[in-house]
């Protein structure tokens, strides 16, 4: 799909769901408490992008507010928090990075309970029962590849045709990637999932931390197939990059990138007008320009291939918390034993 129709697109949401035709958001206690507090310091895993256009657009709403951002991976995000929490240097108001994480932060009393009046836009399934998290946008693991370096009769159609002679030292992963591990043993059962993963590490990948690094580097010909995000790849297709994904993987593992307030957050009402905003139509239609897949079913996916339904999705389960730190020794010990 073109530039101008994408932008076409927006627009056209925008005339439906446009800023000054959307209700009042938040209570109005919660909106005095916030302009006392004058910021919010947020921390997320969230591109840079994404993330400038979703505090300049908050910021428009509301001007009596400032977003202090840090941005980190996910692993550095959570040991910030715990490092933080053990120390009591509570510096955080709110945080969104995978639900997984989320729970392992829950499991440590570390997130406030908030049901925000935006959440019932967000499904079961992905929003906490105890209104610890809501997703905000999801994203999808999949295999991409260079059209210009992949034959199209070469395309990889399943996860173990990466396993073929053909493709060793020619893929990319990124080295932290025990969520995708996980949540495939649970769909296919560990013993499978263990052969599959042995066998990819005995490919010798191109570890590099980052999906939208790996997605680069693959735009740029370092390698011709890496295992990434699917609306970073149609993100950057759209600007002409040479590259496409597969979706017939089975299954499609799909994590919930979700925001939650701390439990001790300087600026709690900040905190809950952010959240409000991220999780209306407003902010969600921010986070689909950017080409993410929002978390309300009301508003459907920038493209048609990431329409979930056509894909054989497997959600990440929050569950997979209790046991994620053998995931992630088990996931690195299979990776170190296949690196060059």
């Amino acid at each position: 799909m073109s530039a101008f129709f994408i932008s076409l697109a927006v627009f056209f949401f925008y005339g439906i769901f446009g800023a000054s035709s959307l209700p009042a958001l938040t209570d109005a206690r919660v909106v005095e408490g916030a302009k006392k507090e004058g910021v919010v310091t947020y921390y997320t895993g969230l591109n840079l992008v994404a993330a400038q256009k979703l505090i300049g657009a908050f910021e428009k709403r509301h001007p009596f507010l400032k977003i202090q951002l840090a941005r980190h991976g996910h692993v550095q995000l959570r040991t910030k928090i715990l490092t933080e929490a053990l120390t009591g240097a509570h510096h955080f108001d709110l945080v969104s990075m995978p639900a997984i994480e989320l729970q392992l932060l829950k499991k440590r009393g570390i997130l406030a309970s908030y049901r925000s009046p935006e959440g019932e836009g967000i499904p079961q399934g992905l929003k906490d029962e105890e209104g610890l998290w809501a997703a905000i946008y999801i994203t999808q693991f999949i295999v991409g590849y260079n059209n210009r370096m992949v034959a199209k009769e070469e395309v990889p159609k399943a996860w173990e045709d990466l396993l073929r002679p053909q493709w060793k030292q020619k893929i990319g992963l990124d080295p932290d990637a025990p969520l995708w591990y996980a949540s495939l043993t649970e769909y296919w059962g560990k013993e499978k999932t263990v052969k599959f993963m042995r066998g990819l590490a005995d490919q010798k990948p191109h570890l590099r931390r980052g999906y939208t690094l790996l997605t680069q580097m693959m735009v740029a010909g370092e390698f011709p197939l890496a295992i990434v995000h699917a609306h970073k790849v149609e993100e950057m297709k759209t600007n002409g990059a040479p590259i496409d994904w597969v979706k017939t993987v089975d299954p499609v593992i799909t994590s919930a990138h979700s925001i939650a307030i701390s439990e001790r957050a300087p600026h709690p009402n900040a905190a809950r007008l952010f959240v409000d905003y991220i999780l209306s139509k407003e902010g969600q239609l921010v986070l689909h320009q950017a080409f993410l897949v929002p978390g309300r079913t009301d508003i459907p996916p920038l493209v048609p291939s990431l329409d979930q339904g056509k894909l054989k999705v497997h959600y990440v389960q929050p569950g997979l918390a209790e046991r994620y730190d053998q995931y992630d020794k088990e996931f690195h010990q299979i990776f170190r034993a296949g690196s060059p």
